[in-house]
């Protein structure tokens, strides 16, 4: 029991658990008090006792892993499929759970039998399968195979499905997925399933009675021989009882200790390796221009994007806007409605002519949110999985220069799980260099981790990409990613661009509101009403300098920073242009400021930057009636034209 507090088990409910083993426990210990044991060995080396139980074991062998070659890909089909028929297939697949074992019998009888549906199609090409010893092994399977598919299919729900993107992003096929990345990471549930199985399997009675009979040597196995002893002779019973019992327990022992002390002596056997890094040469990097166009109409989503060779587009926007479905497009876990997505010569997607190349064929790595480090291998491994599912010839002096590129080396020999975040994003970095990509897919990469670790980690990144030379798409809500690491930026709304630029024009005119928001700024958008004036819905007039020429009518946004908001309780005196009545909505503390969010009569939002002091002697709070003021050279108007735009120029 834990002695951590949060770990405590509640006193209630030590009674109703001591009487749950007890019941479980109590008629194994009265059953081994009644077993003659000085005649024990003559009983259990009789022929009939001997053949009953060969012949169990090899029917639970057999029927054990055909539940593992049927029962992997059925629960990976309830776990991962969406139709609607599913839950009608789960409940027919659970059914044995609730049925005697003697009507599961009779269903395999009326199925196979010699008169069957399909038994008599069989008896014709000369097949019988009724009371023989298939007949015991399709019984075993027919009442086992739930134990394995119910505790595999909560395995797969548990872990999800953000590790199988990573690996088919990483070039991992399907099937390569399934055996080194999915079964791996359910490796508790599918042992737990088999050995629930093979133990099923080993006591089973109704349906083997009912479907195959009793024949010595043929179809009595163990359980039959008891039933059949127990009118003859007791004692022998009760010593097959136990045998039967013994034998089940040392399987489940000896199933359930293996996996640990398998892990651990890979693990130990890692560490001892040198961090050196092998000679070899560096992968061929596939440099070619990302060219995107394409649309997804259930989401709303309509987008274009070009980044050149060495070139990094920051894509931002606030949630929903679409990001996540633009990066899924590109790797090719989504597929567009209509749409045409190239990398240099390479055509990946194109509704035109029915193109669209598999994510793990890409070579498009994505690379989240999080590390997602595989946890059943250790550094080396994880930067290995790249290369080993392309072919390629070194996968070990790939991943090593790959990990002494991303400055990760020195863990390669360290268990995944025992890294720090910001470990762990370095050598997730590592492994998608490791795969020589032709693009690479940053999803948020830093959200993860903490303020001291994302700097040295946001700069092996620019590293990294610079060393590359690939088009780089970054997702993220973090200027400072965007000032290390991007050359333009994206602003997406709705499934749509709405702006793009370098990172300077964006950042010092924003012209949409998400932007102005990373840029810290205001931004208003309204029309040129005069030289210098824009005219905003609801009749509010901004007053400012006006940065280009344009004719009058035409859409136009003002910017000015927060700090150039003064917010007095009272019309101010003298003659500024931009006076506005406002009403508080939010208080916000940027650390040595207070951010003041104004709403506008005619609804446009604006912050002000004022002092602790200055609010506090004001009164502001949310609700509170204001004016907000701001001179006319801090507001700087930009047409619109040529800022907003749905494809960055090349």
């Amino acid at each position: 029991m834990s002695d951590s507090p949060a770990g405590r088990v509640p006193g209630w409910a030590i009674i109703p658990a001591a009487l749950g083993a007890l019941l479980v426990l109590v008629p194994i210990v009265s059953m081994a008090a009644r077993v003659d044991w000085p005649g024990l060995p003559a009983l259990l080396t009789s022929e009939n006792a001997v053949t009953a139980l060969l012949l169990s074991l090899r029917t639970a062998v057999a029927s054990t892993l055909v539940c593992l070659v049927l029962g992997i890909p059925l629960a990976l089909v309830l776990a991962r499929a969406h139709h609607t028929g599913i839950r009608w297939l789960r409940a027919l697949v659970l059914l044995p759970l609730v049925l005697p074992p003697v009507v599961g019998g009779l269903a395999l009888l009326a199925a196979f039998g010699r008169t069957g549906l399909v038994g008599h199609y069989l008896e014709a090409g000369g097949i019988r399968i009724a009371f023989t010893t298939v007949a015991v092994v399709m019984a075993q399977v027919f009442v086992s195979l739930p134990f394995l598919v119910v505790g595999l299919e909560g395995a797969l729900r548990s872990v999800g499905t953000e590790y199988e993107k990573v690996a088919t992003t990483h070039g991992a096929s399907p099937t390569r997925t399934l055996l080194w990345v999915t079964l791996p990471l359910v490796a508790p549930g599918l042992i737990s399933g088999t050995v629930l199985a093979f133990a099923r399997a080993l006591g089973e009675f109704g349906a083997t009675l009912t479907f195959a009979g009793s024949l010595q040597g043929t179809t009595r196995t163990l359980p039959l021989e008891i039933y059949l002893q127990r009118e003859v002779d007791p004692d022998q019973a009760l010593a097959l009882s136990l045998l039967l019992i013994v034998v089940a327990l040392a399987v489940v022992a000896l199933v359930h200790n293996s996996p640990r002390s398998g892990r651990a002596r890979r693990h130990s056997t890692r560490r001892r390796q040198a961090p050196g890094v092998d000679t070899a040469p560096r992968p061929r990097v596939h440099a070619g221009t990302l060219t995107w166009r394409g649309t997804l109409r259930d989401r709303g989503h309509e987008t274009e994007l070009v980044v050149e060779p060495g070139q990094t587009v920051a894509v931002v926007g606030a949630n929903g806007a679409g990001k996540s479905t633009l990066m899924g497009l590109l790797a090719g876990l989504l597929n567009p409605d209509e749409g045409r997505l190239t990398v240099g010569d390479d055509v990946l997607t194109d509704t035109t002519t029915g193109t669209h190349v598999p994510p793990h064929q890409r070579r498009v790595v994505l690379l989240g949110q999080r590390p997602l480090l595989f946890p059943h291998l250790d550094v080396q491994g994880n930067a290995e999985f790249g290369p080993r599912s392309s072919g390629e010839k070194h996968p070990a002096a790939i991943a090593r220069r790959a990990l002494d590129d991303a400055g990760a080396l020195q863990w390669a020999g360290e268990h995944a799980t025992s890294l720090s975040g910001g470990q762990a994003s370095r050598v997730a970095l590592a492994r998608a260099l490791a795969c020589n990509p032709r693009a690479l897919l940053l999803d948020e990469p830093f959200a993860a981790l903490d303020v001291a670790s994302a700097p040295s980690a946001r700069t092996a990144l620019a590293q990294a990409v610079r060393q590359t030379g690939c088009p780089t798409v970054l997702v993220t809500h973090d200027l400072l990613d965007v000032l290390a690491l991007a050359d333009r930026i994206v602003v997406l709304e709705g499934g749509r661009i709405v702006e793009s630029g370098t990172v300077t024009e964006v950042l010092s005119a924003p012209a949409s509101s998400f932007a102005a928001e990373l840029a810290g700024v205001n931004v208003a958008h309204g029309v040129l009403e005069a030289d210098g004036v824009l005219h905003l819905d609801g009749g509010v007039a901004v007053h400012g300098r006006q940065k280009a020429a344009a004719p009058m009518g035409a859409t136009a946004f003002a910017v000015f920073p927060p700090s150039s908001v003064a917010v007095y309780l009272e019309p101010p005196h003298g003659s500024p242009r931009n006076v506005w009545p406002a009403e508080v909505a939010t208080l916000t503390d940027q650390g040595g400021a207070i951010r003041v969010t104004l709403v506008v009569e005619n609804g446009t939002r604006l912050s002000a930057d004022l002092t602790a002091a200055a609010v506090a002697e004001m009164g502001l709070r949310p609700g509170r009636q204001a004016w907000a003021v701001v001179k006319a050279q801090e507001v700087a108007i930009h047409p619109s034209s040529g800022r907003l735009r749905t494809t960055p120029a090349p």
